[in-house]
């Protein structure tokens, strides 16, 4: 009598209406709070790539106490003629600053290794040799396949990607990351008969500056020659690159600048040809590091032609604060 008792007697537990609202409020408290978490993990992305730019922007202070000028943009040899004008030596690519950077030529702004306690990785490359085998005739084998697959954790912004080495476009080498760019130049140069720019033409490459910035081909820019102001003069900033789409190197020529221009808007894609453009994984802003080592975040709002003024660092402008938001 006593069995039949029990096995009436019903079981405590939960039915499967009161498990799924359960589940339910658990979704529910989930989406609740995942913007709170991701607005955090942003806060603290964000936070560690402004402390990077400050890195670099002490490191760049540090190396313009040392040479008595900012880093270059990238590096290579000028060719040298006869007086008959033959060609002897150098790179015939590198006879004038609007000539576009090569993947063979070293991105100057790894003369910052040096104030980024980088010595031995700086000491380790042959920089007469190109970064990568098969780039130029001159180094089939590549003597610097190893140096480039280092990661320098301070060229790597969190938001956008690990601080991982990735693949190289047509190579099967893994290259270090970089989500930095320096500043090369701004705006355009008035038109002239024989410039061979006779109207204001942004897809003509010979109506752009490529020498105004601060890090240019085989630049040595001091403070002196920031006559515009070192706090109203960019010298780093977040940039992605069109080929691959987003992934940049900090090795080669190719991955060390930005050109800036009046059709360029930040975290929009240029109309014109350029490789590299000022953009970021942060919402609606790009941060920057100026010539006097602090950082500043730019806006998507800021006016394009502010932009360039906030690129040259002699071009006579005046910058009121509110214009920089």
């Amino acid at each position: 009598m006593r069995r039949n008792v029990e096995r009436n007697r019903p079981r405590s537990g939960f039915t499967l209406i009161e498990l799924l609202v359960v589940i339910a409020i658990i979704g529910v408290l989930v989406a609740l709070i995942m913007p709170a978490v991701q607005a955090a993990r942003e806060s603290a992305n964000r936070a560690k790539c402004q402390n990077n730019l400050k890195q670099l922007g002490l490191a760049g202070q540090e190396y313009h106490d040392t040479f008595s000028s900012f880093p270059s943009g990238w590096l290579c040899q000028p060719p040298v003629y006869d007086a008959m004008g033959n060609y002897l030596y150098g790179d015939q690519n590198c006879a004038a600053t609007n000539q576009a950077y090569q993947n063979y030529m070293w991105n100057g702004l790894v003369g910052l290794f040096l104030k980024l306690e980088q010595g031995n990785l700086y000491n380790e490359i042959n920089f007469s040799l190109p970064p990568y085998p098969g780039s130029s005739p001159s180094d089939p084998t590549g003597a610097n396949a190893t140096s480039v697959t280092r990661t320098i954790d301070a060229f790597v912004c969190p938001s956008n990607r690990r601080a991982a080495a990735a693949i190289y476009p047509g190579t099967k080498l893994k290259v270090g990351p970089s989500d930095y760019r320096g500043n090369m130049a701004a705006g355009m140069v008035l038109p002239g008969a024989n410039a061979g720019c006779p109207t204001l033409d942004p897809t003509n490459f010979n109506c752009l500056n490529y020498d105004n910035g601060v890090t240019y081909q085989n630049s040595q820019v001091s403070m002196a020659d920031i006559t515009d102001g070192t706090t109203t003069t960019m010298f780093i900033g977040e940039a992605l690159t069109f080929i691959p789409q987003g992934q940049g190197f900090w090795p080669d020529a190719t991955n060390c600048c930005v050109r800036t221009n009046i059709d360029i808007k930040i975290n929009t894609k240029p109309r014109t040809g350029l490789r590299n453009y000022w953009a970021s994984q942060h919402p609606n802003l790009v941060n920057f590091v100026k010539c006097d080592g602090s950082v500043s975040a730019i806006t998507n709002q800021i006016n394009p032609l502010v932009l360039n003024k906030l690129m040259t660092r002699n071009g006579g402008e005046s910058i009121s604060s509110d214009e920089m938001n």
